[in-house]
C-alpha cells in the first residue's frame, strides 16, 4: 500500500495512545452493549429459510380431482402466473383439494404478492363450483414453523370425545399462548348432527328433499330484526335460539302436497361421527394429534417453552381416562444443538487461549491477545441484531470457526510491539510510547491487509442466494463481524494494554521446544532451498493425487442434521380406504418398534378439516423417535430396509428436512424425475418401465410415484329426453346424489368454540351399490314419486387420485431416495433419461434436492471467482509486484490437497458446507503466505542477501505460524469432533484443519524456496 496510508496510520497511533480513557471506555460500551445483545437474540436451531412464496388452498368437498383441475386449478395459474416476480406455480389437485404454490424471484416484497394474489383469487371465486370454500392463502413455507407435536389419547374414552375435549378446550389454550400462530388438531372424530332420511318412507308419505332441507334450514334463523328506541335508551332486537336437539328436530313439520310430515315420520334424528379424511394413532391406539406452528418472527426455544409451561394446566382438567403428552419438541432438539455448537465456541476458544500462552511465552503478553476473544465474539451479535439475525447452529458456528482467526492480529501486534520495545531499551514514557507508534505503524497495513484476505472470502457468501444462501451467508456474516472487531481490537486496544501492562523489558521468551523445533527446522529449511525442484515435483504429486480423489468424492446437497428423529411417509394405492391404511400402517407400526434404537413413534394419517398439509388419506407421516444412545446411521438404514422391504412405496426423511423441502414447495426426495408431455396416457403407461429401470442404477435405493394411481369412478350419465319429458328439475339429480354419498350440509351449529355440522343423508342398510342409488326417489313438488334409474344410468370409469401441474401443464413424477453420491447417481439417471424412448415431445426436468444443490454449486462458483478477484487486488497492493502475487498464490493448490485428503478420509463428499471450507482456507492459507514473503521483502530491502532474507523469514515464522496454525486447528478441533448442532459446519471445519496442516507444510518447506527460485529469475539476485 502507499506511503501515505502508513503515514496515517502513525497519526492514528499517535492520537490513540494518549486516549487511555476513550479507548478504556470504548471497550467496556462495547462489552456491555454485546453481552446485552448477545443473550438478547432469538434463538432458533437454523435461520429462517423462508423465501418469497404463498400457498392457496381451495377445498370443493366431493368433487373430483380432474373436475378441479379444469375448474380451480387452471384458472388460479393462469390468473397468478402473470403476477410480477412469480417465479414458478405448481398445483396440486387431488379429490375436493386444490393446493397452489407460487413461488416469487428473491427481494419481492411478500406483502404486495400477497395483496396482488387475493385480488386475483377473489376475483374469480364466482367461477369456481358450487360449495367451493373460500381459499386459505398462507405462507408457503408456513411447515418451517411447526415446533412441536402432542399426543391426546382417552382409551376407553372414544374418538368423538378425545377429539370434542381437543377442540373445545385444549386448542383454543394453546393457541393463547404467546408466538402460536395456530394449533391443527388431527384425529378422533368431529361431533355431528345428522338427519338420516329413509328412501321408502319418503316415497310413502310423497316428501321431496328439498321441502326437508328447507325446513332444517328454517328450524334456527336468527338474526337482527333492528333498533328499538324506548326510555331513552336503544335496544338491539335479535332474534335467537338455543340449538335445536334431535328430539326437537324430530318434531319438524314439512308441507307436502298431501299435507303436514313431521321429520321424524322420514328420517333418523341422531348425533354422530362426520366423515373424514384423515386419523391420528399413538401406540397403535386413536389419538388427536396437536400440530404446534409458532408465529413466522417468534423464536422457537421462547415460544416451546411457553407451550411447555401450559401443559400442567391443561393435564389437571383433562376429563377421566384422558392423557395429553407432548410427544415430539423441536425446542429441546434446538437447546440441545445450541448447546453443543456453543460448546465447541467455548473450547475451541479455550484451546486457543492455551496455544498463545504456552507459544508466546509471556503470560501478560498471552492476555492481552486473549481478551479479544470475548470482547470481538460479543460484539460481534451487534451486526448479527442489525441485520436481523439471531443465534443459530450456523451464526455459533461461524464464531467458533473465527475463534482461531480472530488472535492473529492481535498476536503480529502484541509480537511487534515487544520486540521493537525490547531493542529501543526504551524506558521513559515518551520514548516508549513513540517506539510503540512507530512499531504499530510498520505492522499495521500488514494486519490490515490479513484481514481484508478473510473478509474478501466469506463476503461473497451473502450473494449465493436460495437455501444455501439462507443458511450459510449468516454464518459469514458471523465470520466477517468478528474479524472487523478483531481488527479494530488490534488497532486501538491492543496498544494501548501493551503500553499500560507489559512493563520495560518484557521479552516473549520463545519456548524451549519451539527453539528444538527451529534447530531441527533450520537444516531442513536448508535442505528445502537446495532441492526446490524435488520439493515442487512432490508438491505438484500430492495435488493431482487429491484432485484425482475430488473427482471421486461424490457430492451432495447439504449435510444431515442428526435431529434423534426419522419420519416414514408410506403411500397405499389410492384406491385404498382410510380403514385400510390405518390396519396397513399398524403392521408397519409394529415393525417400526422391533427396530434397534427406536425409542416411540406416532403416524398422522391423511389431512384434517383446516391444515396446510394437504395429505392424501392413503398417504401418512410416521415420526420415530430414537433413543438418546442409539446410532442415527444404523437406526437409518434399519429404517431404511424395513421401508424397501413393504409391497408399497414408503419414504425415508427427517422431520427438518421434509419441512424445508416442502415447506418450500418442493419435495424431500433427493431426486425427482418430472416427465411433461400433452398425453399423460402415454407417460403413465411407461410409467412402471421407467420406475424398474431408475430402480436398477447404482446408488438409486427406492423410487416411488409422486401422485396416486387412478381411481375407480362411477360416471353417472343423464338421460335429457327423459328429464324433459318427466319435468324432473336436473338439480335435484345432483343433490339426491350427494344426499346418498357425502350428505348435504345445512347451517352448522356451535357449542362454544366448537363448529358442529349439519348434514341430511339418506339412510341405507347395507352396502350402497349403483342398482340402489338408482331405486332413490326423487319426489317432485307436484307430488309425483320417480326414481333416479329412470333419468339417469352408471358407468364405470376412473379417474386420476391426485393431479400434479406444473408450468401450466401435467407433469408425471418419479421421487428417488438415493444412497451416498446424489451428484453421481444424478448424472446416471441424466444418463438413462437420455437413452430412453420417451414419447416425442416429452420435456424431461430433473427435480428434488439436485435441482437446489446445481444451482448453489453455480453461484458458489460465482462467489469464488468473486473471493478471488478481490484477494488478487489486495495482494497486489500490498506486494506491488504481479509475480509475487502468483507465488503466493500457488499456496492454494495444496491447501486444498489436505482439505480433499481431509474429507476423503472422513467419508464426507462435497456439498455446500465442504465448499465453503474451500472458499475459508482459500483465505487463511492466502494469508499465510502474505506474511512470510512480506517479511522475507523487508528483510532483503534491509540488505541481505535472497537466501539469508528467504532463511531467516522462513525461521522467524516458526512460532507465529504454530500459533496461527494451532490456533485455527484447535479452535475447529470441537467441531470436528462433532458435537450436537455443528453438523452443517463439520465438513467445512474437516476441510479447513487438513488443508492448514499441508498449508503450513508447503509454507514452511516449498514456498521458501519457490520465491528464492523465481526471485532469482526476475532478478533480484543476492543482494
Amino acid at each position: 500500500m502507499s506511503r501515505d496510508t502508513h503515514t496515517l496510520l502513525t497519526r492514528w497511533f499517535a492520537w490513540l495512545l494518549p486516549k487511555k480513557g476513550l479507548v478504556y471506555g470504548a471497550t467496556l460500551l462495547l462489552a456491555f452493549t454485546g453481552t446485552l445483545t448477545f443473550f438478547s437474540l432469538k434463538r432458533d436451531l437454523i435461520p429462517d429459510l423462508s423465501l418469497p412464496s404463498l400457498q392457496l388452498l381451495i377445498q370443493s368437498p366431493g368433487r373430483a380431482a380432474s373436475e378441479l383441475e379444469l375448474t380451480v386449478a387452471q384458472p388460479l395459474e393462469q390468473a397468478v402466473g402473470g403476477l410480477p416476480g412469480v417465479k414458478r406455480v405448481v398445483s396440486t389437485v387431488q379429490a375436493g383439494l386444490v393446493q397452489v404454490v407460487i413461488a416469487f424471484e428473491g427481494g419481492t416484497d411478500p406483502w404486495r404478492s400477497r395483496q396482488l394474489v387475493g385480488e386475483r383469487v377473489t376475483s374469480l371465486m364466482g367461477g369456481f363450483p358450487p360449495g367451493t370454500l373460500p381459499p386459505l392463502v398462507t405462507s408457503a413455507a408456513g411447515r418451517l414453523q411447526e415446533i412441536q407435536e402432542l399426543v391426546l389419547t382417552g382409551p376407553g374414552v372414544g374418538p368423538v370425545a378425545i377429539r370434542d375435549h381437543a377442540v373445545k378446550v385444549i386448542v383454543p389454550r394453546l393457541q393463547a399462548v404467546s408466538g402460536v400462530a395456530r394449533v391443527e388438531a388431527l384425529g378422533g372424530e368431529a361431533r355431528q348432527l345428522q338427519v338420516l332420511l329413509r328412501p321408502d318412507r319418503m316415497r310413502l308419505l310423497g316428501v321431496p328433499l328439498g321441502r326437508a332441507m328447507e325446513a332444517l334450514e328454517g328450524s334456527d334463523q336468527d338474526g337482527g330484526a333492528g333498533i328499538l328506541e324506548l326510555q331513552d335508551k336503544g335496544w338491539f332486537v335479535t332474534l335467537g335460539s338455543s340449538a335445536p336437539t334431535p328430539d326437537e328436530l324430530r318434531k319438524l313439520p314439512i308441507q307436502t302436497q298431501r299435507g303436514t310430515v313431521y321429520l321424524g315420520e322420514v328420517a333418523d334424528v341422531q348425533e354422530g361421527a362426520a366423515f373424514r379424511r384423515g386419523l391420528s394413532t399413538y401406540r397403535g391406539a386413536e389419538a388427536v394429534s396437536l400440530r404446534v406452528v409458532k408465529q413466522p418472527t417468534a423464536e422457537a426455544l421462547s415460544t416451546a417453552q411457553a407451550v411447555r409451561e401450559a401443559l400442567p394446566e391443561l393435564q389437571k382438567g383433562l376429563p377421566e381416562g384422558m392423557k395429553l403428552e407432548m410427544f415430539y419438541d423441536q425446542g429441546a432438539f434446538v437447546r440441545h444443538a445450541l448447546s453443543g455448537v456453543t460448546l465447541a465456541l467455548l473450547l475451541g476458544g479455550a484451546f486457543v487461549g492455551l496455544v498463545l500462552v504456552v507459544l508466546l511465552g509471556n503470560l501478560r503478553g498471552a492476555l492481552v491477545v486473549i481478551i479479544l476473544l470475548p470482547l470481538a465474539t460479543l460484539g460481534a451479535a451487534i451486526p448479527l441484531m442489525w441485520m436481523g439475525l439471531g443465534l443459530n447452529a450456523l451464526t455459533l458456528g461461524g464464531l467458533a470457526i473465527s475463534v482461531g482467526l480472530l488472535v492473529d492480529a492481535g498476536v503480529i501486534m502484541v509480537e511487534n510491539l515487544t520486540h521493537r520495545l525490547h531493542q529501543a531499551h526504551a524506558t521513559d514514557a515518551a520514548s516508549r510510547r513513540a517506539t510503540l507508534v512507530v512499531a504499530a505503524s510498520e505492522v499495521g497495513i500488514p494486519i490490515l491487509i490479513a484481514v481484508l484476505v478473510i473478509l474478501a472470502v466469506f463476503i461473497p457468501l451473502l450473494a449465493i442466494g436460495g437455501v444455501a444462501g439462507k443458511l450459510y451467508a449468516p454464518l459469514a456474516v458471523a465470520v466477517g463481524s468478528a474479524m472487523t472487531l478483531s481488527l479494530i481490537l488490534s488497532f486501538t486496544l491492543v496498544p494501548t494494554l501493551v503500553e499500560r501492562f507489559l512493563p520495560p523489558g518484557t521479552v516473549l521468551e520463545e519456548p524451549r521446544f519451539v527453539t528444538k523445533l527451529k534447530e531441527v527446522y533450520r537444516p531442513a529449511l536448508i535442505w528445502a532451498l537446495s532441492h526446490g525442484a524435488r520439493l515442487l515435483a512432490v508438491a505438484g504429486a500430492i495435488t493431482a493425487a487429491s484432485i484425482v480423489l475430488a473427482l471421486g468424492l461424490g457430492s451432495n446437497f447439504l449435510p444431515s442434521l442428526d435431529e434423534g428423529a426419522f419420519i416414514l411417509t408410506p403411500n397405499f394405492p389410492a384406491e385404498t380406504s382410510l380403514e385400510a391404511v390405518d390396519q396397513g400402517n399398524k403392521l408397519l407400526g409394529r415393525r417400526i418398534r422391533q427396530v434397534p434404537g427406536v425409542k416411540d413413534y406416532y403416524r398422522r394419517t391423511g389431512r384434517g378439516d383446516v391444515t396446510e398439509d394437504p395429505m392424501p388419506h392413503y398417504s401418512s407421516d410416521i415420526l420415530v423417535l430414537l433413543e438418546p444412545s442409539a446410532d442415527p446411521k444404523k437406526v437409518e438404514a434399519a429404517l431404511a430396509a424395513l421401508a424397501d422391504e413393504m409391497p408399497y412405496p414408503v419414504e425415508l426423511t427427517t422431520p427438518m428436512n421434509m419441512k424445508i423441502s416442502e415447506g418450500l414447495g418442493g419435495t424431500p426426495a433427493d431426486l425427482q424425475v418430472k416427465l411433461f408431455h400433452p398425453d399423460m396416457a402415454a407417460l403413465e403407461a411407461l410409467a412402471p418401465d421407467l420406475r424398474r429401470r431408475l430402480t436398477e442404477l447404482p446408488g438409486v435405493k427406492s423410487v416411488a410415484p409422486d401422485a396416486g394411481g387412478p381411481l375407480p369412478k362411477w360416471q353417472v350419465r343423464i338421460d335429457d329426453r327423459d328429464l324433459r319429458h318427466l319435468g324432473v328439475p336436473r338439480p335435484l339429480l345432483l343433490q339426491t346424489l350427494q344426499a346418498a354419498l357425502q350428505g348435504l350440509e345445512v347451517s352448522p351449529r356451535y357449542d362454544g368454540p366448537q363448529r358442529i355440522g349439519r348434514v341430511v343423508k339418506f339412510q341405507f342398510q347395507g352396502e350402497v351399490t349403483p342398482e340402489r342409488l338408482q331405486r332413490l326417489p326423487l319426489v317432485l313438488d307436484d307430488g309425483r314419486v320417480l326414481e333416479l334409474g329412470q333419468v339417469v344410468h352408471f358407468e364405470e370409469t376412473t379417474t386420476p387420485s391426485m393431479i400434479r401441474r406444473e408450468a401450466s401443464q401435467r407433469r408425471l413424477a418419479l421421487n428417488l431416495r438415493t444412497e451416498g453420491d446424489l451428484g453421481g447417481a444424478a448424472k446416471r439417471v441424466d444418463a438413462l433419461l437420455a437413452s430412453y424412448p420417451l414419447p416425442k415431445g416429452t420435456v424431461v426436468k430433473l427435480g428434488g434436492k439436485i435441482e437446489e444443490a446445481r444451482e448453489t454449486q453455480q453461484r458458489l462458483l460465482i462467489a469464488i471467482a468473486v473471493a478471488l478477484g478481490i484477494v488478487v487486488g489486495l495482494l497486489y497492493l500490498a506486494l506491488n509486484k504481479w509475480w509475487e502475487v502468483a507465488v503466493v498464490l500457488a499456496t492454494l493448490p495444496n491447501a486444498f490437497a489436505g482439505g480433499l485428503f481431509s474429507l476423503w478420509l472422513a467419508g464426507e463428499t462435497w456439498n455446500v458446507s465442504s465448499i465453503v471450507g474451500m472458499i475459508g482456507l482459500f483465505g487463511v492459507a492466502v494469508q499465510n503466505s502474505l506474511v512470510l514473503i512480506t517479511q522475507t521483502k523487508d528483510l532483503h530491502a534491509s540488505g541481505l542477501s535472497l537466501r539469508q532474507s528467504v532463511l531467516e523469514a522462513s525461521l522467524g515464522r516458526v512460532r507465529p505460524k504454530l500459533m496461527t496454525a494451532g490456533a485455527a486447528i484447535l479452535g475447529l478441533l470441537p467441531m470436528l469432533v462433532g458435537f450436537g448442532g455443528s453438523e452443517l459446519e463439520r465438513p467445512l471445519a474437516i476441510v479447513m484443519v487438513g488443508g492448514l496442516v499441508t498449508s503450513t507444510l508447503f509454507t514452511l518447506l516449498v514456498l521458501p524456496g519457490f520465491y528464492e527460485w523465481v526471485g532469482k529469475r526476475r532478478g533480484l539476485g543476492q543482494a
